[in-house]
């Protein structure tokens, strides 16, 4: 190799370290927010959060979540509270964080609630940041993932090995281009959390009246 050819590859190389990475793939990220907003129950709820992710890819962040509508605790077969004396109240600890662009997924630990069988369980709150935009509202839709039991893995007597419990798959409708799908359930390792899917996935909920601002800072 000539020196003019060598000189040139570490050229090249020294470039590629101080390119930056891919948007999708930096680590820092920030999604924050107060928002007031009313679904077709015409009750009024309230979410507030901030999510901040470092240079190490460490998440922290904290939501609160209330919403006036008053349903029952049921924490069991045998044990039911009165559906009148409390609103539903969440309390809830961030520690994943998932940008892309305007988009941000959170996901935690409910750590207190008006609800005791709601501690412990895994939420996921979805947000998108419409910007200054006034006539198209901030968007948002949150769920509660109960943790799976563990249980048995099913697999073939007839077989040494067999992995076809293992197998990951998507499934879409073939004569639907705009079938985004429904992926497999995955039994490798434990979950820590509510799964995260394409942002595609996600249909954000329908709100009478909204609000507030939410903040998506890539």
């Amino acid at each position: 190799m000539t020196s003019r050819a060598l000189f040139a590859f570490f050229a090249l190389f020294l470039l590629s370290l101080a390119a930056p990475p891919p948007s999708g793939a930096q680590a820092r990220g920030a999604a924050f927010g107060t928002y007031h907003f009313q679904l077709d129950d015409e009750v009024e709820k309230f979410v507030e959060f901030e999510a901040r992710t470092d240079d190490r890819g460490i998440t922290t962040g904290a939501m609160t979540f209330t919403d006036r509508a008053r349903i029952p605790d049921i924490v069991d077969e045998d044990e039911t509270r009165p559906a009148e004396e409390f609103e539903i109240y969440i309390k809830v600890d961030l520690d994943s964080l998932t940008i892309d662009k305007n988009r941000a997924v959170m996901n935690g630990i409910i750590r207190d609630s008006s609800h005791r069988s709601y501690i412990e369980q895994w939420v996921q709150l979805v947000v998108l940041d419409t910007g200054d935009n006034r006539r198209v509202p901030d968007q948002l839709t949150w769920k509660i993932c109960r943790r799976r039991p563990e249980g048995w893995v099913p697999s073939d007597a007839e077989l040494a090995f067999d992995d076809g419990a293992f197998l990951q798959w998507w499934a879409t409708d073939a004569e639907r281009r705009d079938d985004v799908g429904i992926p497999s359930v995955n039994l490798l390792g434990k979950d820590t959390g509510c799964q995260v899917y394409p942002f595609a996935v996600y249909a954000f909920a329908d709100l009478l009246k909204s609000e507030g601002d939410i903040v998506v800072q890539p």
